[in-house]
């Protein structure tokens, strides 16, 4: 079997989930026999990408000065990508983003994955959903399968764009972060953690409405990894709900100091209201850190029996959670034996596998 990955994610994005999916699959896949995998993408940025290239043929330069030029390198690559598929004659091309046309030549078969609804449910925060919905509806018709990444995204997508259920099949996510070999002594008081970007439905403004409820600033801070510095908007809410800004950290770093934080901390905090997957979760799970996070969309169907959940929109709900684990030492126990059964069920090796048997299922119907 021949299988290409387009440019369109690794010509735009430095790191990312998505990007991190694709590398993940694509250099498991390369090692099934009778298989023969390519990323195309003549110029691109991705670092993860980068450092792969020795377990993933990749077809294409390396560079990270392309976003000011990010027109002309996609016009590039798109016209190359179409000429290489024309002479190499992939059977399947996953394509890593959304184009309204077809991305590869002749007959191949073409795969999309959908990795939330985001755009379509909560259209007041992105400006230029309506562009990126018409975009996507027209992928979803032409495209011969349908990957998303939780039953809950394809539920949504089956409904918001009528999709023929069986053209949809789910694959779950699994976790790049590997826990650490010895537990880290934690320095400093004790923190809660929040992973990642917070605006909008990230839900990061009601969660300093329920650390302030909750009054647990006075002996823990909250520690906010990745994600970019706290704006000015947020030190203001900080400021106005009386919060010392010295208990609201920002740090960021390499995955290995992210282990150490999910090691360390009380718990993990996920008070998203809408998530495709949360991947993050499982990194929690792995590295032995309780998970507190909301009740909504698919976080449930990843987190399972392994959480304590809260309504996000509720202050009240997450700042009572908060003061449970704290305590509750056995709760929190509990919590972290549950989470490490939990994530064996997710792996990247099972999401390549899931991911070849879609290929085989499709090659197979003609």
């Amino acid at each position: 079997m021949r299988i290409c990955y387009d440019y369109q994610i690794f010509a735009t994005q430095k790191y990312g989930g998505i990007s991190r999916y694709f590398v993940e699959l694509a250099s498991r896949i390369n090692q099934y026999p009778e298989t023969e995998v390519r990323v195309v993408s003549p110029f691109y940025r991705s670092k993860l990408l980068h450092a792969k290239t020795g377990s993933i043929p990749v077809r294409g330069l390396h560079s990270e000065i392309l976003a000011p030029r990010r027109r002309t390198v996609g016009t590039f690559n798109a016209i190359c990508f179409y000429m290489y598929s024309a002479i190499y004659k992939p059977d399947i091309v996953h394509e890593t983003y959304y184009s309204r046309h077809r991305t590869s030549s002749a007959s191949a078969k073409t795969v999309v994955t959908v990795h939330d609804t985001i755009e379509e449910l909560f259209p007041e925060y992105f400006p230029l959903s309506k562009k990126t919905i018409e975009i996507r509806k027209a992928v979803y018709q032409r495209v011969s399968h349908v990957i998303c990444i939780s039953q809950n995204t394809r539920k949504d997508l089956i409904r918001l764009y009528d999709i023929d259920p069986d053209k949809v099949s789910v694959v779950y996510h699994g976790s790049s972060l590997v826990a650490p070999l010895e537990q880290p002594v934690r320095t400093g008081p004790p923190f809660f953690l929040y992973v990642g970007e917070r605006a909008s439905y990230k839900n990061f403004l009601g969660l300093l409405r329920a650390f302030a409820e909750s009054r647990l600033f006075k002996t823990h801070e909250l520690v906010c990894f990745g994600g970019g510095r706290l704006r000015a908007g947020e030190y203001e809410c900080i400021d106005q709900l009386g919060i010392p800004r010295e208990r609201v950290r920002f740090v960021s770093g390499d995955d290995a100091m992210l282990a150490g934080h999910y090691a360390t901390a009380e718990a993990f905090l996920y008070p998203s209201i809408y998530e495709g997957f949360g991947i993050p979760l499982l990194e929690a799970m792995q590295c032995g850190c309780p998970v507190l996070c909301g009740d909504a969309s698919s976080i449930p169907e990843v987190a399972g029996d392994a959480a304590m959940y809260f309504n996000a929109r509720d202050t009240q709900e997450i700042a009572s959670a908060l003061q449970k684990i704290v305590q509750s030492p056995e709760e929190r126990l509990r919590l972290i034996a549950k989470g490490k059964t939990r994530v064996k069920q997710f792996s990247w090796d099972i999401c390549a596998q899931q991911t070849y048997a879609v290929y085989e299922k499709l090659l197979a119907k003609h």
